[in-house]
């Protein structure tokens, strides 16, 4: 099921709505950037949320216009991962996503479709959330996904309120605590909390080493961007470097 990130409504009653401000005030083309650059992008800063906070509300529209809410899904723990058919980070982690999928019937596990992190003169930036959608829809041909996507507002408003990283992963409990995050999806960090979802367990770390793609994958994943996207990758490979040097330390 895909699914389109809108604006929250008061009238829910479900669940009790945060009304955070904008996240960010970026324009959608300012967030939807065409050429990739490290610049973009802070790896060393972590907003949102923090283990053993409450998490962020946020509604949803079903391609068959219903109307849903992250908070529709308290009735079992949630794995939000974050993600776009462009990033390399994203289809590292996608097999050992779905086999969790499956490993854990009790847990949601969802994907947020975001911007494109490295578009080309393949996969472009996204100009309207018709083309969000198509590029979402996208997953299913290049990485076999077995979550349920949904897809953010075309300016990241929840992609920002959750941190703005490229590929991290919150887990949240059905008392709608946050339970664990990182910064990078870490398939080992999330296992080891999993084992454990049914107790009180807060993860506090933040901050993972980056488990770098398998060359192929990094490459292949580039060139769906296309050609561009690779050469402006490898130009912002050393600032990047630079960036994961400073996180680590943080680790």
């Amino acid at each position: 099921m895909v699914i389109i990130i809108s604006n929250i409504k008061q009238k829910h009653k479900k669940a009790k709505i945060f009304h955070p401000k904008k996240a960010n005030n970026m324009s959608d083309t300012e967030y939807n950037y065409q050429h990739f650059n490290p610049r973009d992008y802070n790896f060393t800063i972590f907003n949102g949320p923090k283990a053993g906070e409450k998490y962020i509300d946020f509604s949803a529209t079903t391609l068959e216009g219903k109307e849903v809410f992250l908070s529709d899904y308290l009735d079992k723990p949630i794995v939000l991962d974050t993600g776009s058919i462009t990033c390399p980070m994203y289809a590292n982690t996608t097999i050992e996503m779905n086999k969790l999928q499956k490993e854990y019937p009790n847990v949601h596990f969802l994907l947020l479709y975001i911007r494109e992190a490295h578009p080309g003169g393949k996969t472009q930036s996204v100009k309207t959330m018709e083309e969000k959608i198509s590029h979402a829809k996208l997953t299913d041909k290049y990485y076999n996904e077995q979550r349920e996507i949904l897809i953010d507002s075309l300016d990241g408003n929840a992609h920002n309120l959750y941190g703005s990283m490229p590929n991290m992963t919150y887990v949240i409990g059905t008392d709608g605590v946050v339970k664990f995050r990182a910064n990078w999806t870490n398939i080992d960090a999330l296992k080891a909390i999993l084992e454990k979802i049914d107790t009180d367990i807060i993860e506090k770390q933040d901050f993972y080493d980056i488990v770098k793609p398998r060359p192929w994958i990094a490459i292949r994943t580039l060139l769906i961007g296309g050609v561009s996207a690779m050469i402006e990758f490898f130009m912002g490979l050393p600032q990047l470097m630079r960036q994961h040097k400073e996180v680590k330390s943080k680790s």
